[in-house]
């Protein structure tokens, strides 16, 4: 499997099998538009990295929909699972949308979808080389080609939610009924960044404000249809820390490193970081310092422990900035 942490925007696309050869997968990032959002459908349309193009619609793929809990003041949200069936291969997805009702240019789409080259459904293997899996977070306001309006000097606060995939292989520590099996459980945690325009950088952490938690998002997971029945999770994530060290953000807002990236836990010994990764852009839109009202983008790790176990962390992320969040109580009044 090819996993494309393919974020477009911000496409990201993870090469490699994720505890392969030991260097881990390495992301490719796309920083360019993946969908678009009028009346009620989104459309997600884009090449992939191998050349295929994607055209999934909420409105003549979805299989199932419900209600989305978001934290962007001011909107709605709602959530869907995506299946289309080709006669040559097949797309599985899930997708997210948070629009304001009065402004349709304001909206963000997060997801992913998979796909399944030569596979025709139900006939499919999440494992196999030729799966690729990627990962999108779009929208206006996080468009590189409207760039925003950055401060020269001055902080801003960011927190808010990311959500992802968690993967744990097994190593030395364990039982021996589990050793060199994987349990993966779909994640989300807050995210916390600090932006010194000044300097030019972003800095923060996944999961050090509060712990990482295994939930389903919304709705009841995709990945549910297509895995083989679970590993038992011996391994919580809840006391993993992704430490994210200052990067360097571009004029137009965006910003990618694949440095800096640290993991902590309190009782599991991390021996080394795989791969590191933190990708994402600044919003155009301001809030009442005026800062941009937010950063979004992923995050994540893949990394090794002493006793020969392996993680991969990684997630999408949406922060906001703090007058961003008060005023959603200023609009409840």
């Amino acid at each position: 499997m090819r996993h494309v942490i393919a974020v477009l925007l911000t496409t990201i696309i993870l090469g490699g099998c994720a505890f392969g050869d030991g260097s881990g997968p390495i992301p490719h990032v796309d920083f360019e538009r993946t969908t678009s959002f009028e009346d009620n459908e989104l459309i997600i349309h884009t090449t992939q990295f191998d050349g295929t193009r994607v055209r999934l619609s909420t409105l003549r793929d979805a299989e199932s929909t419900g209600p989305f809990a978001t934290e962007m003041p001011g909107h709605e949200g709602r959530a869907w699972t995506l299946l289309q069936k080709n006669e040559g291969d097949t797309f599985l997805g899930y997708a997210v949308v948070s629009w304001n009702k009065e402004d349709p240019g304001d909206y963000l789409a997060a997801g992913w979808w998979m796909h399944f080259a030569n596979q025709r459904y139900p006939d499919i293997d999440p494992y196999h080389e030729d799966t690729q899996i990627y990962s999108y977070i779009d929208g206006p306001e996080i468009d590189p080609n409207n760039p925003p309006s950055l401060p020269a000097m001055g902080t801003a606060s960011y927190s808010g939610g990311a959500g992802g995939r968690y993967l744990y292989k097994y190593g030395g520590n364990w039982p021996e009924g589990v050793q060199g099996k994987v349990s993966t459980r779909e994640i989300a945690g807050i995210m916390t960044l600090t932006a010194d325009f000044a300097a030019g950088t972003l800095e923060g952490c996944w999961g050090c404000a509060g712990d990482l938690a295994v939930q389903r998002l919304h709705l009841a997971s995709a990945f549910d249809r297509i895995e083989e029945e679970p590993v038992e999770l011996l391994a919580h994530p809840k006391d993993y820390n992704v430490h994210f060290a200052p990067v360097k953000f571009n004029p137009d807002g965006t910003f990618l490193t694949y440095e800096g990236v640290t993991v902590t836990h309190p009782e599991r010994s991390i021996e080394r970081i795989r791969v590191g990764y933190l990708a994402g852009a600044f919003s155009n839109r301001q809030d009442s310092a005026g800062n941009p009202r937010l950063v979004a983008g992923f995050g994540g790790a893949v990394f090794a422990e002493e006793d020969g176990s392996a993680s991969v962390i990684s997630g999408i992320f949406n922060a906001l900035s703090e007058p961003f969040r008060a005023s959603a109580q200023t609009q409840g009044r």
